[in-house]
């Protein structure tokens, strides 16, 4: 394990894909408001000082075990995700409330990047910097992602995810696959608050089961891809909106529950009270998605392209 400190004066710009996430990203008013207000980091009178931009550096080299346990846990701040390590996992985090400094733990089979302290700061807001991008390598891993009221860019592609879970606040995220995860996934789990969540490419993430648990948010949940094996997906929000879109070719059954929340289909869909089904579900051949979804206040989307 490596690990490098080093002070700076300016920083990075993201890269151009997180920008594009960013305009992209569902959203209604009330879901920016608390959004952005939970990104606030409020001050606090017992909070920690702001000091010095520095740089931790992450290398961490492949081990020998099968599949390797990946924890990422931080508080409030900017999260980057994505494919391209030679080994396990390398990046850098950039800080300047000292005691954010993330703790490494390694061993053969786990590696876990911890924040160590989450008290908030006392300053600007636009003071502070905790921004994390970290790169990972193809081999077999189970990820497990917490986080506070954050910032989340996630591409998974090609990445061989036996198990993901996502745990985050308020949030504005967006999670894609766009090309096939080589293993298979036995379970995706998504918990968020009040945030505005976007999932792309769903089919390429091999799961065998998924939920997804949303608070007061706009959630749009993308099923394309290469649905590889019948799947079960559970999707419960408190309030919002939520958007599912789904392949026409796709055979997907999609069974709504909740008492106050409206309806709209675009694309051609059979149904029979709350029972959605595409086209391709009528034939009873190959693989299925069946999808059960629960919001009592709010407005379900549904898309068959």
């Amino acid at each position: 394990m490596r690990t490098v400190a080093s002070n700076e004066q300016h920083r990075p710009t993201l890269a151009a894909w997180r920008r594009r996430r960013r305009n992209s990203l569902p959203g209604v008013a009330v879901v920016a408001l608390l959004v952005l207000s939970a990104l606030g980091w409020l001050v606090s009178g017992c909070g920690v000082s702001i000091g010095v931009t520095k740089t931790l550096t992450i290398e961490e080299p492949l081990g020998s075990a099968a599949v390797t346990d990946l924890e990422v846990s931080m508080g409030s701040g900017k999260l980057t995700v994505a494919p391209g390590a030679v080994g396990l996992a390398s990046g850098t985090v950039r800080y300047n409330v000292e005691t954010w400094v993330p703790n490494l733990t390694r061993s053969d089979g786990k590696l876990s990047i911890k924040q160590a302290n989450r008290k908030s700061p006392i300053g600007l807001v636009a003071d502070i910097v905790n921004e994390w991008n970290l790169e990972l390598g193809k081999a077999p891993m189970r990820l497990r992602v917490t986080a506070g009221s954050y910032d989340g860019a996630y591409d998974l592609s090609g990445l061989t995810l036996q198990y993901l879970s996502i745990k985050d606040g308020a949030a504005r995220s967006q999670v894609m696959f766009n090309s096939p995860n080589p293993g298979q996934m036995s379970e995706l789990v998504y918990e968020t608050g009040a945030s505005a969540v976007e999932l792309i490419g769903l089919a390429n993430a091999n799961f065998k089961s998924m939920t997804f648990t949303g608070g007061a948010g706009s959630y749009s949940l993308d099923f394309g891809g290469q649905l590889r094996t019948s799947a079960d997906v559970k999707i419960e929000a408190g309030a919002g909106s939520v958007r599912l879109k789904i392949p026409g070719t796709t055979a997907a059954e999609v069974t709504i529950y909740g008492s106050l929340n409206n309806v709209s289909a675009q694309g051609t869909w059979t149904h029979e009270d709350r029972v959605y089904s595409t086209l391709a579900a009528a034939s009873g051949e190959g693989k299925k998605l069946s999808i059960t979804l629960k919001i009592n206040v709010g407005t379900v989307n549904l898309v068959a392209e």
